[in-house]
């Protein structure tokens, strides 16, 4: 993962030397150079990931968190994306993590893979989408992300995906109703049945619809996935409880879990069933992968 270039989160973080911050713009210029789909791009991406971070964090700005704001970057293989994100300080900064050449979210000894279908659970605004579009041209990929501010900007990231398609739903363990509470965080929120982080208080509750995995197959009739990407904030157990038999297609599972005892509970169910652990950078991330 690379680190965020903007000053906002210095308060929770050992204050940084002139030349890590120095370092830090440079990073951010080479790759709004490298990425941006025209001079004006750049430059705009330059903006929102280095500069105005330190503006708004020093009071000399501002951000506007219901303002889309949206780029033309140049990604992997030659692909070119018109990529939506809200002016709010973090989204931005997800499109230098997942495109840049300095990224390590994906760890470079994995085998190589070629999967048909993936699914994006928890897909937030879409960035990883696109990202894991540029990496298996062939998949067709699958989002779902059942917060309505990002599922609105996950749609229009999607248009640059022809084979993909995003739906509003949560996944977990079984197909039913449930309460999402809606966090002051950006990112979204989490069912209000999984763990959560104390500090952040719901600003609304509602209801949303869950379906398990094996329901997408079996009531959806959706393709099985062969890649799973699961970031759903305290669910990832519930996630892999509602595979069923769908399990049998997967090949390859990313997890981002939420605290120590959802990580062992994950690794022990991926363990049981054949996949091998690759060490991430990331030390709530988990790879595993299996042929």
């Amino acid at each position: 993962m690379i680190e965020p270039s903007s000053d906002q989160f210095c308060q929770n973080k050992p204050a940084r030397s002139f030349r890590q911050r120095l370092d830090g713009l440079v990073q951010m210029l080479q790759f709004g150079w490298a990425h941006g789909g025209s001079l004006k791009d750049a430059v705009r991406l330059f903006h929102y990931l280095a500069l105005k971070p330190s503006l708004v964090f020093r009071g000399w700005g501002s951000y506007s968190s219901q303002r889309i704001v949206s780029f033309s970057i140049k990604a992997t293989g030659g692909a070119r994306f018109r990529v939506y994100v809200r002016d709010n300080g973090l989204e931005a900064g997800t499109i230098a993590e997942f495109f840049s050449a300095h990224s390590t979210k994906v760890p470079a000894e994995l085998p190589p893979l070629r999967p048909k279908v993936i699914y994006d659970l928890g897909a937030n605004v879409g960035i990883a989408s696109l990202h894991l579009a540029t990496l298996h041209p062939d998949a067709r990929v699958y989002g779902f992300e059942p917060f309505p501010p990002n599922y609105e900007v996950c749609v229009l990231n999607f248009k640059n995906l022809p084979k993909a398609e995003v739906f509003p739903w949560a996944v977990g363990s079984r197909s039913e109703v449930k309460v999402f509470e809606c966090n002051e965080d950006p990112r979204g929120g989490h069912l209000q049945s999984t763990p959560c982080n104390p500090r952040l208080q719901p600003q609304k509750r509602i209801d949303v619809q869950v379906y398990s995995i094996a329901d997408l197959l079996q009531v959806r009739k959706l393709e099985p996935p062969e890649f799973l990407k699961i970031d759903v904030e305290g669910a990832e157990v519930e996630v892999l409880k509602g595979m069923g038999e769908a399990v049998q297609s997967v090949k390859r599972i990313f997890v981002e879990t939420h605290g120590a005892a959802l990580k062992e509970e994950c690794l022990k169910w991926m363990r049981e069933r054949g996949f091998k652990i690759w060490p991430s950078q990331d030390p709530t991330a988990l790879w595993g992968d299996r042929r």
